[in-house]
């Protein structure tokens, strides 16, 4: 007995019958449940990258990798067994930190502890490691004197004029971040330049903690820049996705977005229409409403999904890239020999403001080249600023990806370079 026509039991029996026993309807059940599990592992696989509709803020700050490295680096620092190799007298990089005290959280510990455990002998005496308080009474820091020193190629105080030392103190005492901390960045690169003859000077901050071969990874890269390019200023170990969504000034499919859905959904009308002309058989698959549900609803959905993504999730940067634009902060920057007494010049001149700002000008005015080390080898966790920096800023200074890092597989990744001698060969030729 059939149901009168506008019973819900004939809507169910009609809907059922539509999309089961129909092309069109096939299609678009297909198209409606795989959209809907990729949703579903979207939001387990790209909840990191904050350019993504998936993103999780409430999570991604929570340290995975990171806490994996401090805690290894706190053993190393709190073993007296552990060795305490020593840099060189011809180390490939100069590594320089200013430190500076924080109203609560120190991290310059971690940050040592990190760069140094599982460094082998060879790759210990590759890099030098200066570090300099940068308090002008650096008995205030709560670090000064702290045993785990001895650990470092070099620990210095302010060398200065009284005069300059009293300028210093104002400073601090004005909290006039912009100028201090150009004079800061300055010395450190001074005292790389001065005091050892490292073909690399790096300079760091002091609330970093660095992946498990962070070190060979970094002087291979440096060897690569040898191919790519005779004019750049410097290689960043660290970066954040912040500034790596899409951009409608270099995507031209994100700029031309309904543009881009369109042209994909006419190019997939023509390619079935043709293959349904050309064969016969798929006529009785290929129905012309099948065809429009394709092109209308299969193909847009899929291309909005893959924007929902993010760009970096899909495009992730691999090896030595180059980044003259949105390569954010100072964290972790390598700078060639030959480019720091025009760069401690440029910093001089200029006196004060945003150093990542004026490094960049400075590049800029020259035409030189940036590159980016990806994927990075530092993660900056200084969410209590030094500078009285918004949280919400600190926090924009993440590398998200970071800390899906996995131990092992780096740990194994570090153990075959350290096998190899091509990095140390290349890292020791000051013509790179």
């Amino acid at each position: 007995m059939l149901m009168p026509r506008g019973s819900p039991g004939f809507n169910r029996k009609w809907l059922y019958s539509a999309m089961t026993e129909t092309p069109s309807g096939r299609v678009l059940l297909f198209t409606t449940t795989i959209w809907l599990l990729s949703l579903v592992y979207c939001k387990r696989r790209y909840w990191r990258d904050p350019h993504s509709a998936f993103f999780d803020s409430s999570t991604v700050y929570d340290q995975g990798y990171s806490s994996v490295r401090e805690q290894e680096g706190m053993d190393f620092l709190g073993n007296s067994s552990s060795p305490t190799y020593t840099t060189s007298l011809n180390p490939v990089i100069c590594a320089g930190i200013a430190t500076v005290r924080r109203s609560n959280v120190q991290y310059v510990n971690t940050t040592v502890s990190s760069m140094l455990v599982g460094l082998s002998r060879e790759e210990r005496s590759a890099v030098h490691v200066r570090l300099l308080f940068a308090d002008t009474n650096p008995q205030d820091h709560p670090d000064y004197g702290r045993q785990w020193l001895g650990r470092l190629d070099h620990v210095e105080t302010y060398n200065v004029s009284s005069q300059t030392l009293a300028h210093l103190e104002a400073l601090e005492d004005a909290q006039n971040f912009y100028e201090k901390g150009v004079f800061d960045y300055t010395y450190v690169l001074e005292q790389c330049l001065n005091h050892t003859t490292a073909p690399f000077i790096a300079i760091f901050e002091d609330d970093l903690v660095f992946a498990d071969g962070w070190l060979a990874k970094t002087v291979q890269g440096l060897a690569r820049l040898r191919n790519l390019s005779d004019s750049w200023l410097y290689l960043r170990l660290f970066y954040t996705e912040t500034s790596l969504g899409w951009d409608k000034d270099q995507d031209f499919w994100y700029r031309y977005f309904w543009f881009t859905i369109l042209l994909f959904a006419s190019a997939a009308a023509a390619c079935l229409t043709t293959v349904r002309r050309m064969c016969k058989p798929t006529r009785r698959v290929l129905t012309v409403p099948a065809i429009i549900v394709s092109s209308l609803v299969t193909v847009p959905a899929c291309t909005v999904l893959y924007f929902m993504i993010g760009k970096y999730s899909i495009h992730p940067l691999s090896g030595v890239t180059r980044m003259d634009r949105y390569g954010c902060c100072t964290q972790a920057l390598v700078f060639p020999r030959s480019r720091v007494p025009s760069l401690i010049s440029y910093l001089t001149q200029r006196k004060a403001g945003q150093t990542d700002s004026m490094i960049e000008e400075y590049a800029d005015a020259l035409r030189l080249e940036r590159y980016a080390l990806s994927p990075q080898v530092v993660q900056h966790i200084g969410l209590v600023s030094s500078r009285d920096n918004l949280e919400i800023n600190t926090k924009s200074t993440w590398a998200f990806w970071f800390e899906a890092n996995d131990a092992a597989r780096l740990r194994a990744e570090h153990e075959e370079l350290a096998k190899g001698t091509i990095w140390r060969a290349s890292g020791r030729d000051t013509s790179i």
